[in-house]
């Protein structure tokens, strides 16, 4: 069920016993920011995207709004053959790996840094990577060529609606200099958060720890 932002107002009017029109825009900032927060909090808006590999090529573009790289799988250019996932290394591994062997070959790890995924060894032919990230709730969006606003397009689906209502009230009483309501409201949303953590069921991220080629 599509959140919309009618009824977070309207569930701010009713906690903090205000008069905000559901239809107008004085709320904008405040649903824009938690939805934001939320986003940074937890892994738990996911997505997955395909790239193409290009030989010897050592780094290739992730998302915007990017967040965190979940999971990398491989197959040949054709999907006829499927590679073992790619083994998460830290990027001081990567760098100090591909220094003493720059060499090609079919990926087995990968790293990233700076909105760039790095696999290794290079590859040395075409792969079809598939990532599944996570990612933070855009401010604004681009649909049939018209810019929308974030909270009139929440990408959160209804499991995590308390949260978003909690955190508004939180917001908006913090913004009003409601103390009481602004440490009741800030509690609700910080369980709401650990209770969606707790749900999240993430891909297993398969990590080297140890130092090695």
């Amino acid at each position: 069920m599509t959140i919309l932002k009618s009824e977070l107002i309207g569930v701010v009017n009713k906690n903090l016993k205000r008069g905000y029109a559901t239809d107008g825009t004085t709320l904008d900032e405040q649903i824009t920011s938690i939805l934001k927060d939320l986003s940074q909090r937890g892994n738990f808006l996911q997505d997955e995207f395909k790239r193409i590999t290009i030989e010897d090529r050592d780094y290739y573009s992730l998302p915007d709004d990017f967040k965190d790289l979940l999971f990398v799988g491989m197959k040949s250019s054709d999907d006829v053959t499927i590679y073992k996932p790619l083994v998460f290394e830290r990027f001081a591994m990567y760098k100090r790996n591909i220094y003493y062997s720059s060499t090609t070959g079919t990926p087995t790890r990968y790293s990233w840094m700076s909105g760039y995924m790095y696999p290794r060894p290079i590859p040395d032919k075409v792969y079809n990577m598939y990532l599944w990230y996570s990612y933070y709730h855009p401010e604004t969006f681009v649909i049939d060529e018209e810019t929308v606003k974030a909270c009139d397009h929440i990408l959160f689906n209804d499991i995590y609606r308390e949260a978003i209502e909690m955190g508004l009230c939180y917001k908006v009483a913090l913004g009003l200099n409601l103390d009481n309501n602004t440490a009741k409201f800030k509690g609700l949303y910080l369980e709401q958060i650990s209770i969606q953590k707790a749900n999240l069921k993430e891909p297993i991220r398969i990590a080297a720890y140890r130092d090695g080629f």
